[in-house]
């Protein structure tokens, strides 16, 4: 049975975008210096403060997708690959016995570091001058437990071929199955909250080389 023209057509330009789809540049950032985490909660007695200048991991996306805030787009199409380590030794207090019972509380031995992997990314409406932001859904994973959660980040290019990402999230330790500390010290009346507000500002910097989607 022989194809109608249009029919052939049709098919020819799906073969032709699947191929250049195919063929794209994945442009690769990796975790640099620079970045820090602060986690932010309540107690009985005081407000407390973790954090960490140490954040790894990597994204991941074609190299067509458009970065340039001084545009104003409508629509940014992007589906990077992301995932964010960080070491739960290096979150810190400055208060030694507070940092142990932190780290006992996030079950450091047996699961010592957190991760995140995004697994959605959607654009929020842009306008020029502004930076790119996103609603994100992912997978976080703290004390060996992983939920999925929603946040907005905020993506904006910055000197030096590397991207920013900063973003706010309140969680809950008991979501992750963590028990909010009540220290013995205290006997057991200083109590911590059971809600952390965690924020973020991930600098990552663009290796040199690419390669190309049909290489994963």
């Amino acid at each position: 049975m022989k194809l109608s023209l249009a029919l052939r057509t049709s098919f020819a330009a799906f073969v032709a975008a699947a191929t250049l789809s195919l063929s794209a540049d994945v442009i690769r950032y990796q975790a640099a210096p620079g970045s820090k985490i602060k986690l932010d909660g309540t107690s009985t007695v005081h407000d407390w403060t973790v954090e960490s200048g140490t954040i790894g991991g990597f994204i991941e996306f074609q190299s067509d997708v458009p970065l340039d805030p001084s545009l104003a787009r409508t629509e940014v199409s992007v589906a990077p690959k992301v995932q964010v380590i960080v070491p739960v030794s290096s979150l810190k207090s400055g208060k030694t016995l507070m940092d142990d019972i932190m780290h006992d509380n996030l079950k450091m031995k047996e699961n010592p570091r957190i991760k995140y992997v995004l697994n959605e990314m959607k654009p929020k409406e842009h306008k020029a001058g502004e930076p790119f932001q996103f609603d994100t859904k992912g997978d976080l994973t703290v004390a060996g437990v992983t939920k999925p959660i929603e946040m907005v980040v905020t993506l904006a290019p910055i000197e030096g071929n590397k991207l920013k990402a900063t973003g706010l999230k309140e969680i809950k330790m008991t979501d992750f199955g963590m028990k909010p500390p009540a220290p013995s010290i205290g006997l057991g009346l200083i109590k911590t909250a059971d809600e952390v507000k965690v924020t973020f500002e991930w600098i990552t910097a663009r290796k040199d080389e690419k390669k190309t989607a049909s290489s994963n």
